[in-house]
């Protein structure tokens, strides 16, 4: 049952919102890292320009689609703490680079649950071939605001904890 009287009413008619009102809450996590691998660059080159292939070794992934003209939609398994579910749906466009050694992904046009910018840069140097991972995402999550900071710290812990577990099992699909 609902409150009624002029209290009650104030408080609808009240434009400002309370610590109640689901809002989105952005949190931005940069990630950056480097390995050694025991593989080839062409052999690095060719797994991490295969988005669907390098993709399916990012945990967490529900599908990967590819769009055509190297836009793919990647599709998360839903995650979240207590009330707070996320399904991350979101688009990106990668470019890779063979002569350079890059593979590189921006957000696709649209608006999208997350928004991801990176690239993966593959070196030669005389002890071996390294890959360097970087990666700035920007989550977009639907919450109260009194529940920003917690969310704030689950999406960035969850986030770089992804990234790390995703470079470990692409340099060891190449190192074996």
């Amino acid at each position: 049952m609902l409150p009624v009287g002029p209290r009650s009413r104030r408080a609808a008619e009240d434009p400002r919102p309370n610590s109640y009102t689901v809002s989105v809450i952005d949190v931005e996590v940069p990630y950056e890292t480097e390995v050694r691998i025991g593989a080839s660059r062409a052999d690095a080159f060719e797994l991490l320009a295969d988005v669907g292939r390098s993709g399916s070794h990012f945990p967490g992934v529900g599908s990967l689609e590819d769009l055509g003209a190297g836009r793919w939609r990647w599709r998360m398994k839903e995650r979240g703490i207590g009330p707070v579910k996320v399904t991350a749906v979101y688009e990106a466009v990668y470019v890779s680079d063979e002569d350079g050694g890059i593979v590189e992904w921006k957000p696709a046009a649209g608006r999208h649950d997350m928004d991801s910018f990176g690239s993966w840069t593959i070196t030669e140097r005389d002890d071996g071939v390294y890959l360097r991972f970087k990666a700035r995402t920007v989550a977009h999550v639907n919450a109260p605001r009194m529940m920003k900071k917690m969310v704030q710290a689950f999406a960035a812990e969850e986030i770089a904890g992804m990234k790390a577990a995703y470079v470990q099992a692409i340099a060891k699909t190449l190192s074996a």
